[in-house]
């Protein structure tokens, strides 16, 4: 008996850090991150993606739930890339989070 619930407890182990490791889950941008809104030229844009040498002299920083409830559109193909949902392991979110 006790061999027998070894085997099942090792099988269901390795299957759930397979499951840890490898299957990849998708993870959409947070609502609370931080864009820069332009409001003359109606587009938002991450920070690291933002082109300061366009830049308007009325802009904000707002969260990405702000700026999609404004409807504006994203200002480029890198704002557009970051706001796509991403499909990462729950092994490479803890090692991404922990910044191993």
């Amino acid at each position: 008996m006790s061999k027998k619930y070894f085997i099942i407890t090792s099988v269901i182990i390795i299957v759930l850090l397979l499951v840890v490791a490898f299957v990849p889950f998708k993870q959409n941008p947070s609502s609370t991150s931080r864009v820069v809104v332009d409001h003359f030229n109606h587009k938002y844009a991450f920070p690291s993606c933002y082109d300061y040498e366009k830049a308007s002299n009325y802009i904000d920083e707002v969260t990405y739930k702000d700026a999609q409830d404004l409807k504006y559109p994203p200002m480029n193909t890198c704002t557009e890339e970051k706001a796509k949902p991403q499909y990462k392991s729950l092994l490479k979110r803890l090692l991404e989070s922990t910044e191993i």
